[in-house]
């Protein structure tokens, strides 16, 4: 069985190339929402860690909001067209990093706001991944996080998606259902703030937590 893991950072390299044009046209009024919902949770003295970050699609809108973001992603080729849009636009507050959160040493407590825009969905160890986020998040921290879930109202991309993942031409794909889903984060210590759903199918559902 091939390692998925290792592929992943390939994969996500490869969609690169298209991510915007492809994506981000059937999501674009989500990733605006997802702005716009993020917004009232930062503040100006926010330091923000980044967790699939991509080619920048919130990490850029959200930085006018806050101190400083560290954008993370673990495709070095999203990292980069993320970094030449941050730089065109001499947005000098957002820190660039390739990695994956869980093999990342990360100082305990020291973040106020950890995002994870449309990237839960591709990780398998995703109690793992929530614990981490808990840990480096600051006492009454917020946790953000957008996320397609694909258990509810089964699509023809969903099944799709499912076939792909499980022939492992792409990485690993989570269905989860919204309660599914803000189970997992309510388990990890986090009281959620809100949840709303951004896209009609998939259900992209906005999540807003916090640390207790």
């Amino acid at each position: 069985m091939k390692n998925t893991r290792v592929e992943a950072p390939a994969f996500w390299n490869r969609r690169s190339e298209v991510f915007d044009k492809q994506v981000l046209s059937v999501y674009e009024n989500a990733y605006r929402k997802t702005v716009k919902r993020s917004a009232t949770f930062l503040k100006e003295e926010d330091r923000v860690f980044e967790i699939g970050c991509g080619t920048g699609a919130a990490t850029i809108p959200l930085s006018k909001y806050v101190k400083e973001i560290t954008a993370t992603d673990i495709s070095k080729d999203m990292l980069q067209k993320a970094r030449e849009k941050a730089e065109k636009l001499s947005k000098n507050n957002i820190t660039f990093s390739m990695g994956e959160l869980t093999e990342m040493e990360i100082e305990l407590e020291s973040y106020d706001v950890v995002t994870a825009y449309n990237v839960l969905l591709y990780m398998k160890n995703q109690d793992e991944v929530l614990k981490k986020i808990y840990e480096i998040l600051k006492p009454g921290g917020i946790f953000l996080s957008a996320t397609d879930c694909l258990g509810r109202n089964l699509s023809k991309d969903s099944v799709k998606k499912f076939w792909k993942s499980k022939l492992h031409l792409m990485p690993y794909v989570a269905f989860d259902t919204p309660i599914s889903l803000m189970r997992k984060i309510q388990k990890n210590g986090f009281e959620v703030l809100e949840i709303v759903n951004l896209h009609k199918n998939p259900p992209n559902i906005f999540i807003a937590a916090k640390k207790k």
